[in-house]
């Protein structure tokens, strides 16, 4: 018996220590990243980056009945300048890359939600890659007020292995482009490749840049108000996640180790 019950409590603190129900709720802002919207099977290497419709309606249902405010980057810009609070619980839909089924299969929802959402687009892909969103749609997104766009670089490159030089064009000329394709003001920037796209030689360089806000892949809900000393934080909900799962992340910053 006495082994029976030293097994128990290991499988006990090994689940404490993978998931994080355990720990207190945290208060702050609370960013999601996603990426696909669509359904893939489970071997596609896309899969942990694939909501299905389905369950990102599910989620956005979740977010509500917990009290979530969603909020645009204009007033997260707005209110970091200023220093002024958010709605209570504010949350922050921002989706990476720039994919086509944004388009087609998110920006529909959004429609029929009226909620917003941030995208943050690799520039050079934009229109010229297949699978990638065109400046048309992303012009037709943007004039709806529904959806708003970041800079997520030229090229994708991982800036930390890149010259001074080479990655102020990564950040000024995608920051450009989108000004110019769009008509306002850009200032939110994503690393590509999370933490392992930035170091502190390139992060200064993103303020040189013009961004006045920078996301990372790193997993957390961001105190607030946000004194920009450290990357915006950002809960990654993944494909095949249960809706336990996504709670924990709307609550705790991330479901597991």
């Amino acid at each position: 018996m006495i082994y029976l019950g030293i097994i128990i409590l290991l499988l006990i603190l090994a689940a404490a220590y993978r998931w994080q129900f355990w720990r207190l709720p945290k208060k702050g802002l609370l960013a999601l990243m996603y990426h696909h919207i669509g359904t893939v099977d489970a071997a596609n290497e896309q899969y942990p980056f694939t909501i299905t419709p389905q369950r990102f309606e599910q989620q956005l249902d979740m977010l509500e009945k917990c009290g979530f405010t969603p909020v645009g980057v204009d007033e997260i810009k707005q209110a970091a300048r200023t220093g002024q609070r958010l709605p209570p619980k504010p949350v922050l839909l921002t989706f990476d890359d720039g994919y086509e089924d944004n388009y087609h299969l998110l920006f529909p929802i959004l429609q029929k939600r009226n909620i917003k959402v941030l995208i943050f687009l690799i520039t050079d892909y934009i229109g010229s890659r297949p699978g990638y969103l065109s400046w048309q749609q992303v012009q037709q997104m943007q004039q709806s007020g529904l959806v708003q766009f970041g800079s997520h670089t030229l090229s994708h490159a991982r800036l930390r292995r890149l010259p001074n030089e080479e990655v102020l064009r990564e950040l000024t000329q995608s920051k450009k482009t989108l000004e110019e394709q769009l008509g306002v003001a850009c200032e939110a920037f994503c690393y590509p490749f999370g933490s392992g796209g930035l170091d502190k030689r390139v992060r200064p360089l993103v303020f040189q840049a013009g961004y006045t806000l920078d996301f990372s892949t790193k997993p957390g809900i961001n105190p607030w108000p946000w004194k920009g000393k450290k990357t915006l934080l950002r809960a990654f909900p993944r494909g095949g996640e249960t809706l336990t799962d996504f709670y924990i992340q709307i609550t705790r910053g991330k479901s597991k180790f």
